[in-house]
C-alpha cells in the first residue's frame, strides 16, 4: 500500500487551516505547526469582507470570485454546524462628485466582468439599515453576492474537518529552522523537537518571509510591524446596539458590519495612516472616539454607544499586494495572500491539487512566488498596492 504523503503546514490562520483541511481530506498525513494559537495572526483581526469588489488585475478578480463561491459551496454542504459565512450583500454609497465618479468607474468595470451589482435608491438604503441617516448620497449601490465571515467559526469548521481526517496540531511552537535533505524536509522547533516529512507548506501570514528565508529564499513582503495603512488597520468592536443591521455597509467615512449579538465591527481607512501595531489603543482614546463619532452620524437616534475594544490588524501582504502561491523548492510550498479570508477555501483546494496531484490551476498562473524572490518592497514602489475600495 502506498504510504501517505507527510505534509507540515506552518501557520494556523485561515489559509493554513484551509490547506491543512483539504490535504487531510485528500488523504495526506498532515501536521499543523502554529507559533501561538489558531487564528492568532491576521485571521483574528480583520474586517472579513468576502468580495471581489474592484480587485485588479482581472486574474485577481477571478481568483477572488472563485474564493467567494467556495465559501458558499462548503457552507451549503453541511447546515447543522454553526454558519461562518453571512451572505449579507454589501451596500456602498458616494457623497461627492469625485467619489461618485470613482464608484461608477468601478461599477462599470464590474458589470463588464458580470459581477452582480445594482444601483439602489436612498429609500432602499434606509430599509436595509433602519435608522440610518446617510447624509448626502450621490449614488448608492448594492453588491448582492458579497458577505462577511466570522473568522473563529470558519477556523473551527476547518480544524474540525482536518482533525476528523487525522490532522494534528503542534502549538504553541515556533519553527527555528527548515532543512531539505535528500527525499525529506525537517522542521526544527523552539522546544528542541522536530518534524520530518515529505513536504512543507509555509502559510504563516506576515511571518512567511522569515520562514522562507530559512530555506535561503528571500520573499518580498511588506513589514506589518511598521505603522501605516499599507500594513495595518484599526478595528473597533462595539458593545451591543439597538440597530437592525443585516448588511455590510461601505460608507464614505466608515465601514461597518454586524459582528454578532447586536455588536458592530467598525473600520475607517482614512484613520489607518496612524495605525501603529507597537502601541495599545484605548477604546476611549482619540481613534475610538472618532470611530464612534462617525457611527453616530450614521445612526443619530441609536442612543449611548460604546466600544468594547480596539485592535490593530496587521496585514499579510506580498510586496505587490497580490498572492504568492506556489513552490519555493522541491519540498517547500508558499501560500500567502492579503485577501486571506476571501481566498482561503479556494486556495486550500488549489494548493492541495497541486501538491498531491501536480495539477496547477490556471487561476494561479499569475501568482507564483518567483516574481518576489530576491527582491525588496522598494522594487515594487510603482505598483498600485490598493486593489479594492475598503482596504481592510
Amino acid at each position: 500500500m502506498r504510504a501517505r504523503t507527510r505534509i507540515a503546514v506552518v501557520g494556523a490562520g485561515v489559509i493554513g487551516m484551509a490547506v491543512a483541511r483539504e490535504l487531510a481530506v485528500r488523504g495526506a498525513e498532515v501536521t499543523i505547526v502554529e507559533r501561538d494559537r489558531v487564528g492568532a495572526g491576521a485571521s483574528g483581526t480583520t474586517f472579513a469582507w468576502v468580495n471581489s469588489n474592484g480587485k485588479a488585475p482581472e486574474s485577481y478578480h477571478q481568483l477572488n470570485v472563485a474564493g467567494l463561491r467556495a465559501h458558499r459551496r462548503l457552507q451549503a454542504r453541511e447546515r447543522t454546524r454553526a454558519p461562518w459565512f453571512v451572505p449579507s450583500g454589501t451596500i456602498e454609497w458616494s457623497d461627492s462628485a469625485e467619489g461618485d465618479i470613482r464608484v461608477r468607474e468601478r461599477v462599470e468595470r464590474l458589470e463588464e466582468l458580470a459581477y452582480p451589482v445594482e444601483e439602489i435608491t436612498v429609500d432602499r438604503l434606509r430599509k436595509a439599515a433602519p435608522g440610518i441617516e446617510p447624509g448626502a448620497v450621490m449614488s448608492a449601490w448594492r453588491f448582492p453576492a458579497e458577505g462577511y465571515v466570522h473568522p473563529a467559526l470558519l477556523l473551527a469548521r476547518l480544524w474540525d474537518e482536518a482533525r476528523e481526517h487525522g490532522a494534528r496540531l503542534i502549538a504553541p511552537a515556533s519553527v527555528v529552522d527548515v532543512v531539505e535533505h535528500g527525499d525529506v524536509v525537517t522542521l526544527s522547533l523552539d522546544d528542541g523537537g522536530e518534524w520530518i516529512g515529505d513536504q512543507v507548506v509555509i502559510a504563516a501570514g506576515r511571518w512567511s518571509s522569515s520562514i522562507a528565508l530559512m530555506l535561503g529564499r528571500s520573499v518580498a513582503m511588506i513589514d506589518a510591524d511598521l505603522p501605516g495603512r499599507v500594513g495595518c488597520s484599526f478595528l473597533g468592536y462595539t458593545a451591543p446596539m439597538p440597530v437592525q443591521l443585516g448588511v455590510n455597509l461601505i460608507s464614505p467615512a466608515l465601514n461597518l458590519r454586524p459582528d454578532g449579538g447586536g455588536r458592530m465591527l467598525l473600520q475607517s481607512p482614512r484613520l489607518d495612516r496612524s495605525a501603529d501595531p507597537s502601541r495599545t489603543y484605548d477604546r476611549d482614546g482619540p481613534v475610538g472616539r472618532e470611530l464612534l463619532r462617525e457611527l453616530r452620524r450614521l445612526f443619530p437616534e441609536v442612543g449611548p454607544i460604546r466600544l468594547e475594544r480596539m485592535a490593530v490588524g496587521q496585514r499579510s501582504r506580498p510586496a505587490d499586494g497580490l498572492p504568492a502561491v506556489g513552490r519555493l523548492s522541491e519540498r517547500a510550498y508558499l501560500a500567502v495572500a492579503h485577501s486571506g479570508i476571501t481566498l482561503s477555501l479556494v486556495l486550500g483546494e488549489l494548493v492541495a491539487a497541486e501538491m498531491l496531484d501536480d495539477d496547477r490551476s490556471a487561476l494561479l498562473d499569475d501568482y507564483a512566488p518567483d516574481r518576489l524572490l530576491g527582491r525588496t518592497v522598494a522594487d515594487f514602489s510603482e505598483i498600485r498596492t490598493i486593489h479594492f475600495p475598503a482596504d481592510q
